[in-house]
């Protein structure tokens, strides 16, 4: 299929929604090379039609070793639970409606294997557009994504305080990470330490203070040598309960929309999406991951503590809405206590993601062609030689190196600063 091509299923879908036969549909991509692992994202369009008319189509790939390495099944599956199981309940939790209004609405889905695609609402009808990759989140934009996640974390809360068997029988689905698992293939955690490692070795002694260098150093070692067992400790929610919510899962630049205020420029909502990666896990993992993978480290010196409290804040007032007190119920100890103990999420995720997230178009490997090397590995007698394939596939270059090192050491920095590092020194134990 063509970058621009509807599969049947889907034609046969928006027939069926619109009934617009005979009337030419129009189909362009909206997500660029490297934004979207999970396939083909489309605005349809009705250009003859005299009213204005567009949806989102998300289609799966049709590569088979690209669905098996990318867990596509399970994706767009759990993608549709959160829209049609999860998110009507949260719709409920108020009389209005009005704690749980930061998702577009799916309109139609299709989950038969290979052709699985949803089609959701245009939000760019009413303003929302997307942060380009290649622009880092301001002040503003940050504010409006945390207090937007803050909403979604808030109806776990109220939830499991007000319906609590209905809130068990929704985490049963996604208490399963479909990420990091016990038998995580061994080449994904290998990419990740090797991006680790490469930090490290990158780091001169010129690079700052000695004993700075050297505890930089320290956390990025101890980060690589227990990587997979540092990511199942993070991703394990059971163990923060009551304290763990339904995540975003996939909380990062791309997965956001914006509405700009037309007369002074600043975003001032947020909607989001992409909800293929929900998990059960404590909320600060949402956080740490966008703030230390999405943003450079000066905006975070210079407002942290404002965006945690505006995330804590805004928190408060979905439960007050509830006649909730969120103090008794997720304290502000419990949620300094978790920043500290999954913060080391936020260098994880940046492991993994930063080389995608400062490539370019043109700098990004070919998700295809990857999957096929590493099932060839994969399915071989031989013992996979899986450090020799990422350096095959290496993205980094002379001109995203120095961009990565900058900020991969930032996230360690401020896991320092933050106090972040504890899990790094006892996972051994």
């Amino acid at each position: 299929m063509s970058d621009t091509e509807l599969s049947s299923a889907v034609t046969s879908a928006l027939l069926e929604l619109y009934q617009r036969q005979n009337i030419p549909m129009d189909s362009q991509p909206i997500a660029g090379v490297g934004e979207n692992a999970y396939g083909q994202v489309l605005r349809v369009s009705w250009p003859t039609m005299s009213e204005a008319a567009t949806v989102i189509v998300k289609m799966a790939p049709k590569n088979e070793a690209r669905r098996s390495h990318m867990h596509v099944v399970d994706y767009y599956a759990r993608e549709v639970f959160m829209y049609q199981e999860v998110f009507p309940i949260f719709r409920q939790l108020s009389p209005n409606q009005s704690v749980f209004t930061v998702v577009p609405a799916l309109q139609a889905n299709g989950l038969k294997a290979p052709d699985e695609f949803l089609i959701f609402e245009d939000l760019s009808g009413s303003g929302f557009r997307p942060n380009s990759r290649s622009t880092m989140p301001t002040f503003d934009i940050v504010m409006c994504s945390l207090k937007a996640l803050a909403e979604l974390h808030a109806c776990s809360f109220i939830l499991q305080e007000k319906k609590p068997a209905k809130f068990r029988e929704l985490v049963e689905f996604v208490k399963k990470d479909n990420l990091f698992t016990p038998n995580i293939e061994e080449v994904t955690i290998e990419f990740g330490k090797a991006q680790l490692r490469k930090a490290r070795t990158i780091l001169k002694e010129s690079d700052g203070d000695q004993a700075e260098v050297a505890a930089i150093k320290e956390v990025l070692e101890r980060c690589e040598k227990h990587l997979k067992s540092l990511a199942l400790h993070c991703v394990d929610g059971k163990s923060q309960a009551p304290h763990s919510v339904i995540c975003h899962g996939d909380f990062w630049n791309n997965n956001i929309l914006y509405r700009h205020e037309s007369n002074i420029g600043q975003p001032v909502e947020a909607k989001l999406i992409d909800f293929q990666m929900s998990r059960y896990g404590p909320p600060v993992l949402d956080i740490v991951h966008y703030l230390f993978a999405c943003t450079e480290k000066q905006l975070r010196d210079d407002h942290f503590p404002t965006f945690m409290n505006a995330y804590y804040e805004t928190l408060d007032q979905k439960l007050t809405a509830c006649d909730l007190r969120l103090e008794e119920i997720y304290p502000r100890s419990i949620f300094n206590r978790q920043l500290h103990l999954y913060g080391v999420y936020g260098l994880i995720m940046g492991a993994f993601s930063l080389p995608f997230f400062i490539s370019n178009a043109n700098e990004v490997i070919d998700i295809d062609t990857v999957s096929e090397a590493i099932q060839d590995l994969s399915s071989s007698s031989d013992e996979p030689k899986y450090k020799e394939l990422i350096e095959e596939f290496e993205m980094l270059n002379a001109r995203t190196l120095p961009i990565f090192k900058r900020r991969i050491t930032g996230i360690v920095k401020d896991l320092i600063k933050y106090q972040m590092t504890e899990p790094l020194f006892k996972i051994e134990s």
